[in-house]
């Protein structure tokens, strides 16, 4: 099978969708809402002659919002496990991502990560994406095929960001090559284990998810947050997601023109996601010793990162992005990577 020249290495994760071409890169909140032609056209004739923002779009002729737009809508009911991998739904995501990255027409070839206990799905999602795509966006309207698919576990794309040279080739990293390491994934609804051995070699042998992630902490945050301030939230039946993800950030809720201090909201909200992680890693990954590296990757690993290093108690916790505020790019960036590895060793 002839290989397209261009790839999207796509993170479909259930708080924020992630991803990586040649040129760019891409994220923004995993939400998405068909719309009916009514309300598609009154944006249309609001937005003028400048065009619909870029989160309204048309895919195989049928209109959508998505992102930040979408979660303006409410809340959006996230699928998952082999509900997910629809091309109703995973491929309408996979559209909407080829449309912001790309202008022209092109034949793309798709590597889409997944959470290791969704391996049996893996057929699943790459039928998904695989097929003819058109979208309206902005003015433009836009062809792609995705003839090509393949799949990698999430963790693994953290592992080799932080291994492999950006040509996908070479070690940066000897002295993690070397040691026996563990990749831990903090994502929206799952948080996954993965073992590595010397020579980079993944370990199946230590391969968890436990159904526990992010979107856990925004819930009991919501809930906290609101019984302590029922005067400014009574009338809000939802609260904007991107405030809710700063406030856990900064410890500060900001709205109405108003800040509203929320450090022990936060703790409160935490404190169960970090239980089970350190069940996990004592029950499972037996603590620190074992190890010569824990690399920590996914956006909720740099959330909790501070809070995370008590629990390990280990000298050498790496964060898989350099910058802790690009963490959740980590395993599309090292996906990437892992691609060209592949790609030079004819292993697709």
């Amino acid at each position: 099978m002839l290989i397209p020249d261009e790839v999207l290495v796509l993170d479909a994760g259930n708080s924020i969708i992630k991803a990586k071409t040649s040129h760019a890169e891409l994220a923004y909140p995993h939400a998405m809402r068909e719309l009916t032609e009514q309300d598609y056209q009154s944006v249309i004739t609001r937005a003028g002659f400048s065009g619909p923002p870029e989160d309204y779009m048309v895919v195989n002729s049928k209109p959508y919002v998505f992102g930040t737009s979408a979660e303006r809508f409410g809340p959006h009911n996230r699928r998952s496990g082999a509900a997910r991998y629809d091309p109703h739904y995973y491929g309408i995501f996979v559209a909407a991502t080829l449309a912001r990255l790309y202008d022209e027409a092109s034949e793309i070839a798709l590597f889409g990560s997944h959470a290791p206990k969704d391996v049996a799905f893996r057929d699943r999602l790459m039928r998904a994406a695989i097929g003819k795509w058109t979208v309206d966006m902005g003015g433009m309207h836009k062809e792609f095929r995705v003839t090509y698919a393949n799949t990698f576990d999430e963790p693994v794309g953290g592992l080799m960001n932080v291994l492999l040279t950006d040509d996908g080739l070479h070690y940066q990293r000897n002295d993690v090559r070397d040691g026996d390491t563990l990749v831990i994934d903090i994502g929206g609804f799952t948080t996954d284990w993965l073992a590595v051995r010397p020579g980079g070699e993944v370990d199946y042998g230590l391969h968890e998810s436990v159904t526990m992630g992010i979107q856990n902490v925004v819930k009991d945050f919501e809930r906290s947050f609101r019984a302590n301030n029922l005067d400014a939230t009574q009338a809000i039946p939802d609260l904007p997601p991107a405030r809710v993800r700063e406030a856990i950030v900064t410890g500060v809720y900001r709205g109405g023109g108003r800040q509203y201090p929320c450090q022990r909201e936060v703790e409160e909200a935490t404190n169960i996601l970090l239980s089970q992680i350190a069940d996990t890693y004592q029950n499972v990954a037996h603590g620190p010793l074992p190890w010569d590296t824990i690399i920590l990757t996914g956006g909720g690993s740099a959330l909790l990162f501070d809070r995370l290093l008590p629990i390990l108690n280990h000298e050498r916790v790496l964060l898989s992005e350099r910058k802790s505020n690009e963490n959740h790019l980590a395993n599309v960036r090292g996906g990437m990577k892992l691609w060209k590895l592949y790609k030079e060793h004819s292993l697709l």
